[in-house]
């Protein structure tokens, strides 16, 4: 019998220990770890501005993955102001690519035209040298004096003649470098036109991509408020949707600093009885002093209180909504 009563005494000493250890370490008071609930934060789908509902491609209860298409919007004004941009694009190329044709065009008409005097003093210089060509050769024959061949007035006229040509060549090239000139300057502004409206073309096709929405995160469609077809005003809800996991927890300080979890701290959290599902989560910002909720309170008639603490946690975890956890 005395055997007995000294097991019974041990094991009584056991719990009291093992009781006394887990208080110590995850209950009130403990400097090494705090308490609190995992919560889902549900989130509505707005539009950013004045759209028509195309269609809806979820219905309540319906559950989404991150990234689905949730809800197909559409802008009439947004469609005008695009098809009016497209418009005035495609015009100035088509102004970019004639301007280009007509200067080409007009340098080779300046080239044709300048080209027949170009021939015809040419010509001219060609029959003159025939002519002293052979008059050279008259000179020899009759052992006649060469030099004065080369003051000739046809040496004379020739070289007056290439002074022409020169100057015929140097006057086309100016005329066509002017033209060139002119149509590169066109040309620039047309190109500075079309990239401006091509960045405002880019502007409005984000914007008409940003019409539809898009899941942020996996959940389960709460709500749907809008119907396919019905106009919307800028920042309407269109439906509201919660997540299939807690993304925030909740803690309390019990006689803490609130230093112990400053804002920016990393910290783990993990399920308080199986210790499953650890996960890092990030401090985000404080609440105020409240009474902490049931399934914190210890089996007392004194209630707690605690200074609340916002943790955000990832969106893959296997918590459930209002689990209670534990956060080192």
């Amino acid at each position: 019998m005395r055997k007995k009563a000294n097991w019974f005494y041990i094991l009584i000493v056991l719990m009291l220990v093992s009781m006394l250890f887990i208080s110590g370490r995850y209950f009130k008071g403990s400097g090494e770890a705090s308490i609190g609930i995992a919560q889902t934060s549900e989130y509505k789908v707005k539009t950013e501005k004045s759209a028509m509902v195309k269609s809806i491609n979820v219905v309540p209860g319906m559950e989404v993955k991150e990234g689905e298409l949730l809800v197909e919007l559409t802008s009439e004004a947004l469609e005008v102001e695009i098809a009016k941009l497209t418009n005035r694009i495609a015009v100035h190329k088509s102004e970019r690519a004639e301007q280009a044709k007509l200067a080409h065009a007009e340098i080779s008409y300046i080239k044709a035209q300048n080209g027949i005097s170009i021939e015809e003093l040419d010509a001219d210089i060609l029959e003159l040298e025939s002519e002293i060509k052979m008059n050279k050769a008259l000179t020899m024959e009759y052992a006649l004096d060469e030099k004065s061949s080369e003051n000739s007035p046809m040496a004379i006229k020739i070289k007056s003649l290439k002074q022409q040509k020169q100057k015929h060549l140097e006057a086309l090239n100016i005329k066509i470098e002017d033209v060139k000139q002119e149509s590169t300057t066109e040309l620039q502004l047309l190109e500075n036109q079309i990239i401006l409206l091509e960045s405002e073309l880019n502007l409005l096709d984000t914007e008409k991509s940003k019409l539809n929405k898009y899941a942020t995160a996996s959940g389960v469609v709460k709500n749907v408020y809008v119907k396919p077809g019905e106009q919307v005003d800028s920042y309407t809800p269109l439906l509201e949707i919660n997540p299939l996991h807690p993304t925030t927890v909740v803690a309390y300080l019990v006689g803490k600093k609130p230093t112990a979890l400053g804002v920016g701290k990393e910290v783990s959290v993990s399920s308080y009885d199986q210790r499953r599902n650890s996960v890092h989560g990030k401090v985000i910002g404080y609440g105020s002093v409240n009474e902490l909720p049931e399934i914190l309170q210890k089996s007392t008639a004194i209630k707690a209180f605690g200074q609340q603490v916002f943790i955000e946690i990832p969106a893959e975890n296997t918590f459930f909504n209002g689990e209670k956890v534990l956060i080192k």
